[in-house]
């Protein structure tokens, strides 16, 4: 199976994406399609074997809907241009609706209009055209998803205002036969405000709409244009896009990463925070792999690329983000299933009301009136609006924090974990060995040259330890490792030993009482002998990250249940759960124990999200509710998550997890706004008024409709546009502190 995100142009409404993902399921070998008016996109997921892409864009096409451009930088200016027009058939409508409506109903306020009644007639009518030219996008799409039997939101539009012109004509055609009466009852000013307030909603409703993809625009355009690449020992200047795996390029100061590389050279530190969020520029040198448009800092590196374009981690950050708006939350379907009928049955309430009203004795334009009310007042734009415009939104502002949420379902799944499972290594702790303390120092140079052929992580530390101490490190001979028990060395003429307190044992030293008491504290203690001699004892752990406090306290205060599991000794892991303040912990646990413990929280009704970086935590990661995997994990943690942290911060768990509850409870915002909107204002555009003693308000029903409707659509989407400054508790107190 293969997936393809379409940009696909003319959504409008929920109807219109039910009418595009009908159109896509339709084509033989799609197993499913979802479209998402928030980010004008279509997901499809496709037997290669039985369609083509050409097939698939053809069906789009064919519904009545555009395929935008695959590249980026040209779907945007296609996106742009579109705007433009719209603004300039906006502009359009407003000043000949004005016009028309100042004619019109001028004499209401006093106004003399020294036109005879058929001229009156007329001049509005021919005003009433350009009115209608501005709108015509409704008509294009609104009259053949009538004809298809797929209304959507224009098709509303489209039979209100040809219903009120239907309306105009006639009783113009009432003047020109001699009933001057009839020049008061003409309704070209209902069309024409009609269309040109349904147009500023929809304007409105498309600028915001491209405020919701700033954040994706704004990542994609950080890579920059130009690298300097050196070839035959010149330095050549080239644009970005032509470099190829394998190319040297230099990296001066200031200057942004152009691809996905490894230094060869040089040192300096690199600003990351476009891709973590996190603000502190990381040291690079020889070795070490660079991500593309990150910033240099003040030091010049020599880099060979490994990635470019659509392989760096940038575009895959990109293509995760857009693969996680173009889906659909679970909360999502009440909506979908309200659409699916929605349209239609508004259709079948306005006809059932112009019946009833005729009944009861009411004439051909009162009735009409209602019924076009109706029709305008109805549109479920807001409906449609609701959940894809939050969910871009809402996972935008998580990529600012270096917070990918794969797909929406997990981003509402986020919201309703009550229980984090955490690996201990390498997601509460650092993930390397690192000395504590030595007991005495004097002789750290000889230990570490005793262990300085280990390839043993704890001899790592105390080599790297003694180096960063500017230690003297005197030459040696004579190595030789002992299996699980340490190493013998001659070290500048000295017998030495480095090991366990039982290996130095059975060499025959005499190890003082209490030498690895430490190890009570969750630590490692190595000991060392010099000729003999017991000489001093290193304590080595794996330490706490120095976020891990804040991230585990700020779960506390939102309710959750914090359990820690993981496969280090008991005593080590009692000591870091005391350490940081968590609930639960389960040592010496095997991969398949991750997996059972987050099956029996679950079947204990608990909603779990389990939180690892190793290939050991896979498994629970893809049975949790909310998998997390950090972003220094391993590929196949990644892949197994449904929530990516880009950076090692253990604060970014309670972060995700907040901006799920602040999306979740902003998408009940908007279809509780939505769903009232349409229960309190369909009774009324019906006549309610009237009911009440209130007819005079009945000729301005079909363009008061309209306005309540584009309100409606923009007082959802701005609703949505909250989230952009939602700052997650847990980071933002962190940094105050």
């Amino acid at each position: 199976m293969s997936t393809k995100i379409f940009r696909v142009g003319g959504m409008t409404c929920a109807a219109c994406v039910g009418r595009v993902e009908g159109a896509l399921k339709a084509v033989d070998g799609v197993q499913s399609a979802v479209a998402n008016i928030g980010n004008n996109t279509a997901t499809v997921v496709y037997d290669e074997s039985r369609t083509t892409e050409a097939q698939l864009a053809s069906a789009i096409v064919e519904a009545g809907y555009q395929v935008i451009s695959e590249n980026r930088a040209e779907a945007a200016e296609q996106e742009k241009r579109d705007l433009d027009v719209r603004r300039r058939d906006l502009y359009i409508s407003i000043f000949f609706a004005v016009i028309l409506s100042v004619i019109a109903m001028g004499h209401m306020f006093g106004l003399e209009i020294p036109l005879d009644p058929l001229p009156f007639c007329l001049v509005q009518l021919v005003l009433c055209i350009p009115i209608m030219y501005g709108g015509r996008r409704f008509y294009k799409k609104g009259i053949p998803a009538l004809f298809s039997k797929n209304p959507t939101m224009d098709s509303l539009v489209s039979l209100g205002t040809l219903a009120s012109l239907c309306m105009g004509l006639y009783n113009t055609y009432l003047v020109y036969t001699g009933d001057t009466g009839a020049m008061h009852s003409l309704s070209y000013d209902s069309v024409g405000m009609i269309i040109a307030l349904v147009s500023i909603g929809k304007y409105l409703e498309a600028r915001s709409k491209m405020r919701t993809n700033d954040s994706l625009r704004k990542l994609i355009s950080m890579a920059p244009d130009q690298a300097t690449v050196i070839r035959d020992g010149a330095e050549v200047t080239v644009p970005a896009s032509e470099l190829v795996v394998g190319d040297t390029v230099l990296i001066r100061p200031g200057e942004k990463v152009p691809a996905d590389a490894t230094v060869i050279s040089g040192e300096s530190s690199v600003n990351e925070s476009m891709l973590t969020g996190e603000s502190i520029p990381v040291d690079k040198r020889a070795g070490d792999t660079l991500y593309g448009a990150t910033v240099n800092g003040s030091g010049s590196l020599r880099a060979r690329i490994e990635k470019t374009g659509e392989d760096t981690v940038l575009f895959q950050i990109a293509r995760m983000m857009e693969m996680a708006q173009g889906t659909k939350a679970p909360v999502a379907n009440i909506a979908d299933r309200v659409a699916a009928v929605f349209v239609p049955a508004v259709i079948a309430v306005a006809a059932l009301v112009f019946i009833g009203w005729m009944l009861t004795g009411r004439d051909v334009q009162f009735s009409l009136t209602i019924a076009i009310s109706i029709l305008v007042i109805a549109c479920p734009c807001a409906l449609g609006l609701a959940t894809p415009i939050a969910i871009v939104v809402g996972t935008g502002r998580g990529s600012q924090y270096g917070i990918l949420f794969k797909t929406a379902s997990s981003l509402e799944a986020a919201a309703k974990i009550d229980t984090v499972v955490l690996d201990k290594t390498g997601t509460c702790t650092v993930g390397h060995p690192a000395v504590n303390s030595v007991t005495d120092e004097t002789v750290l140079g000889v230990v570490a040259a005793a262990e300085i052929d280990s390839e043993h992580p704890l001899a790592e530390a105390i080599v790297r330890y003694a180096r960063e101490r500017g230690v003297d490190i005197p030459p040696h001979s004579g190595f030789e490792s002992v299996t699980g028990g340490g190493v013998k060395c001659d070290v500048d003429g000295r017998s030495v030993l480095v090991g366990s307190t039982r290996f130095l044992t059975e060499e025959g030293v005499d190890v003082p009482e209490g030498a690895d008491s430490l190890a009570s504290s969750g630590m490692t203690c190595i000991l060392a002998a010099v000729d003999g001699r017991y000489a001093t004892t290193i304590a080595i752990s794996d330490p706490v990250r120095e976020e891990s406090p804040s991230a585990i306290r700020s779960m506390h205060e939102d309710g959750l249940r914090v359990m820690m599991v993981t496969g280090d000794r008991s005593d080590t892991a009692e000591h870091i759960a005391s350490e940081l303040g968590i609930d639960e912990v389960h040592a010496e646990t095997k991969p398949g124990d991750k997996l059972e413990i987050v099956r029996n929280l679950q079947v204990s009704q608990a909603r779990v999200a389990m939180t690892g970086d190793g290939i050991n935590d896979a498994p629970a990661l893809t049975q949790a509710d909310v998998g997390i995997a950090v972003g220094s994990g391993t590929d196949i943690a990644i892949e197994s998550a449904d929530i990516v942290m880009m950076n090692d911060d253990l604060r970014s768990v309670p972060a995700a997890l907040e901006i799920g509850r602040a999306t979740l409870r902003n998408i009940k915002e908007n279809l509780f706004f939505a769903f009232c909107y349409n229960v309190v204002c369909i009774p009324i555009a019906a006549g309610l008024p009237v009911l009440l003693g209130y007819d005079g308000l009945v000729d301005q029903m079909p363009m008061i409709s309209a306005l309540a409707m584009s309100c409606s659509s923009v007082s959802v989407v701005t609703n949505a546009l909250r989230l952009r400054r939602f700052r997650p508790r847990a980071l933002t107190e962190a940094q105050r502190m």
